[in-house]
């Protein structure tokens, strides 16, 4: 049986992710079989309760602003496309938007919650002083993940 048959895949949408999204892709020849995609809408933004899933709670979105509302389909449908592309290349996909004021505990509780194999995330590298400091959802989740979790860097 794969080592890697069930995977979250973590996207923020950034340059860094679709980067992150291109090694996801190639877990299939490792044995991949399906991907939970994972987008953390930070509740603080939008005024939605912590751990509410977006798209099972569709009534939440509705009574939003216009402003928060059309962010919000936007981000569904950027996450639909990322469905649709590893459904086509033969991948199942549980597709998660949720909202939460920290992104990290999110992915980690979403990651054991659907008992997945192994994390895929896209790491920032600002570096170690801001890290530090600030933290970074990657490298939080790489401490508080009971899996393995693959950090992609884009390289130089």
């Amino acid at each position: 049986m794969p080592f890697f048959k069930k995977v979250l895949y973590s996207t923020d949408f950034s340059p860094l992710a679709g980067y992150a999204f291109d090694y996801v892709k190639k877990l299939k020849s490792a044995g991949m079989e399906e991907v939970v995609v994972v987008h953390v809408v930070n509740e603080l933004t939008v005024a939605l309760p912590e751990g509410a899933d977006l798209l099972k709670e569709k009534e939440i979105v509705e009574v939003l602003d216009k402003a928060d509302r059309e962010y919000l389909l936007n981000v569904i449908e950027r996450a639909s496309v990322i469905k649709n592309e590893l459904e086509k290349a033969g991948i199942s996909v549980i597709l998660k938007i949720v909202a939460g004021s920290n992104a990290a505990e999110m992915i980690v509780r979403i990651a054991e919650e659907e008992n997945v194999n192994m994390i895929v995330i896209g790491a920032h590298g600002k570096g170690f002083l801001k890290e530090l400091i600030l933290g970074s959802v990657s490298l939080d989740v790489v401490r508080k993940s009971k899996c393995p979790v693959l950090l992609i860097k884009k390289g130089d």
